[in-house]
Parts: C-alpha cells; sequence; structure tokens
C-alpha cells in the first residue's frame, strides 16, 4: 500500500477513483 493510500484514509480524503464510487453510496 502506498504511503498516499494511509494519509488519504488518515485524513478521510477519497482518491478520484474512490470518489466516483462514494457518490453512488451518498450518505
Amino acid at each position: 500500500r502506498r504511503t498516499i493510500a494511509k494519509y488519504r484514509e488518515a485524513l478521510k480524503i477519497p482518491s478520484s477513483s474512490e470518489r466516483k464510487k462514494l457518490n453512488q453510496y451518498k450518505l
């Protein structure tokens, strides 16, 4: 796992691809 992925998870910042997935499960 890359460092960027770790810091993104820590800051709750989804990547561009993850953002598309999260848009489907918008709360």
